[in-house]
């Protein structure tokens, strides 16, 4: 099983990103999980762009969803939403059929107390209009990023590390079922 991982922060040392490689370090044998850091690389979305002239760091992306088995997307949260670098990325892909029922897991890290719940949830609305089949079984919402993660990104909670696990049991379960 190939499973995509998209960090929705573009920042050095983010939690988001640390978390996803926390979930590639934990899945099962059976499962691959690709971390990608390109998103900073993607150009701000403009409509009027043919659909022959999409910038290639847009169809690379595409084309690594359309093959992947599943996506997951972690996301933090700024001024109680998602980053714009995400968002931006997202709109690139609205008029693809990349995402359309492709099976997806929602996460958010935060340093806050609610660990991202509002961008979670602009994260889910944006998915569902994209019509993706989201898997709300494996989705999570991690608070107190800062407390759970070493100087080295590394995570160190366990009861976090058992989420994780919690989530890639559904996610593979809801892709088996597909």
């Amino acid at each position: 099983m190939e499973l995509l991982a998209i960090p929705g922060s573009v920042r050095e040392g983010s939690f988001n990103f640390a978390l996803l490689n926390a979930a590639s370090k934990l899945s099962p044998n059976n499962i691959n999980i690709k971390v990608i850091d390109s998103i900073q690389d993607i150009p701000i979305f403009n409509p009027d762009i043919d659909v022959n002239e999409i910038p290639e760091s847009v169809n690379s992306l595409i084309a690594r969803i359309r093959t992947s088995d599943g996506v997951i997307i972690s996301t933090p949260e700024y001024a109680h939403g998602i980053p714009g670098a995400l968002k931006n990325t997202l709109d690139w892909l609205v008029s693809s059929d990349a995402l359309v029922l492709k099976p997806v897991v929602a996460t958010s890290v935060s340093t806050s107390a609610l660990g991202g719940a509002r961008s979670h949830h602009s994260l889910v609305l944006i998915l569902s209009a994209m019509n993706s089949n989201i898997v709300v079984d494996g989705s999570l919402n991690v608070p107190f990023a800062h407390n759970k993660f070493d100087g080295h990104s590394n995570l160190t909670d366990n009861i976090t590390e058992k989420a994780l696990i919690v989530s890639l049991t559904a996610f593979e379960r809801a892709i088996n079922n597909a």
